[in-house]
């Protein structure tokens, strides 16, 4: 629908100056015709302007919909491998003293040392 009103406002125009040569120079009837042709390509620029606005405004909220999932998934990731280099390691470490017939120190050392927070 935008496009076909689109469509017969600029027909409607280009109609309004073709008219115009038909008028004699100078007359107030030329004058009123020429008036009409303004205020027209005013509403056609003033609707164009806004169709480029609704076009930016979209973009830019599609960049921030963009940054938002970037920012979730490098705060999951924040969570996430420090979680999975810790499970590596205490899996290593238990594997290692499954026998019960020594333990490291290292191993009990690093225990203490696992924290999944900042």
């Amino acid at each position: 629908m935008d496009d076909e009103i689109r469509n017969l406002l600029n027909e409607e125009i280009k109609q309004q100056i073709q008219d115009l040569s038909n008028l004699k120079t100078g007359s107030e009837e030329k004058s009123d015709v020429i008036d009409d042709v303004v205020k027209l390509y005013k509403l056609a620029v003033e609707e164009d302007k806004m169709k480029q606005d609704s076009c930016e405004e979209q973009n830019q909220l599609n960049e921030q919909t963009k940054d938002r999932y970037v920012k979730i998934g490098i705060a999951a990731a924040e969570i996430i491998l420090p979680l999975m280099f810790y499970a590596f390691w205490l899996r290593k470490g238990l594997k290692f003293e499954e026998t019960g017939s020594f333990t490291s120190a290292t191993f009990k050392g690093l225990i203490n040392r696992f924290r999944p927070t900042k």
